[in-house]
């Protein structure tokens, strides 16, 4: 029975020296996507802030286009009012 409990704990010392082997590499492993992970919402609350940006801009120039479009209408009924 001594060798058999003996056969027991040398299996599971070797089963959980195994175990520390796999796990604390993972664990590494994790944190370091978790770093990446973080770095990675950074960058895209970055870019959703610049999109935002972009589409106000966008607005703008339409508003401004439209400007231009009044004014080349208005330029044109003046033309022909002073050439009349």
């Amino acid at each position: 029975m001594g060798t058999l409990t003996l056969n027991k704990d040398w299996v599971w010392k070797i089963f959980t020296l195994m175990m520390g082997a796999l796990i604390m590499p993972l664990g590494g492993w994790v944190w370091t996507m978790n770093e990446r992970v973080i770095e990675l919402e950074a960058e895209v609350k970055n870019i959703d802030k610049k999109v935002a940006e972009a589409e106000e801009n966008a607005r703008a120039l339409i508003g401004v286009e439209k400007d231009i479009e009044y004014m080349k209408s208005t330029l044109g009924r003046i033309e022909v009012l002073v050439t009349k």
